[in-house]
């Protein structure tokens, strides 16, 4: 995917990438830094379409609106709840898969929504029988329903005409899917003093002052340079 290249699937499937945004996650668990970017595409008559990349499952999902008149509150809602909501016109019981907050690493390009570097985006994933629903709480006005489908090979093909799962080079390598990844305070990544900072060949230009090569391919060069006063994240 490319900001402002069109997508042409399949009939009636078109749509134009016009913005970009990586999330980060810190599992409570594990302690490791999860990541995973989200695309908003504008599709026929306006239509707002998100596609999520999981960095970490390798999943592609296209989300579209839904509309439930039901308040789902990812602030109120709790792993495994069961929670009645109406969706195809009729109350339906739906299971809380996950729940969780994402820091908004990066983003490029223009979005409906207000995003900054550094926020917070509180999310729910609620399934149903043969769907799943994606709430996203932007702040105490924007709350938004979305409905997902994970995207095969094969669906990518037809949806966006080509697919657009990066090519698997390695755990942490994303391939031209992605647009600015940042990639820092991974557990073992780097010493305390330095971090490693990946981007896109066709993004990278001069390495930063100070800074080493640690690898780089045919996608995407990675540098590691050192960095004081640095704190952590907050998804």
């Amino acid at each position: 995917m490319k900001l402002g290249h069109a997508l042409v699937g399949s009939p009636p499937w078109r749509s134009m990438p016009h913005g970009v945004v990586v999330y980060a996650e810190k599992d409570r668990e594990d302690g490791r830094w999860y990541h995973w970017e989200e695309w908003e595409l504008l599709g026929y008559t306006n239509l707002d379409y998100w596609v999520e990349y999981d960095h970490d499952t390798r999943k592609v999902t296209l989300y579209w609106p839904e509309d439930v008149p039901e308040r789902l509150d990812p602030d109120q809602l709790r792993t495994g709840q069961l929670v009645t909501a109406t969706v195809d016109g009729r109350p339906q019981q739906l299971r809380v898969g996950e729940v969780g907050a994402g820091t908004i690493r990066d983003l490029q390009g223009s979005f409906t929504y207000d995003l900054q570097k550094g926020q917070k985006v509180a999310y729910a994933e609620l399934h149903g029988d043969g769907f799943v629903l994606s709430v996203e709480k932007f702040d105490e006005r924007v709350l938004d329903v979305y409905r997902g489908r994970e995207l095969d090979a094969k669906a990518q093909k037809d949806h966006f005409g080509k697919v657009v799962a990066p090519r698997r080079r390695g755990a942490w390598v994303v391939g031209a899917f992605v647009a600015v990844i940042l990639l820092s305070n991974l557990a073992g990544a780097c010493s305390p003093d330095t971090r490693t900072d990946c981007t896109p060949r066709s993004l990278a230009t001069a390495p930063p002052a100070g800074s080493t090569v640690v690898s780089e391919d045919a996608d995407q060069i990675c540098y590691r340079r050192p960095v004081t006063g640095v704190g952590g994240l907050g998804k």
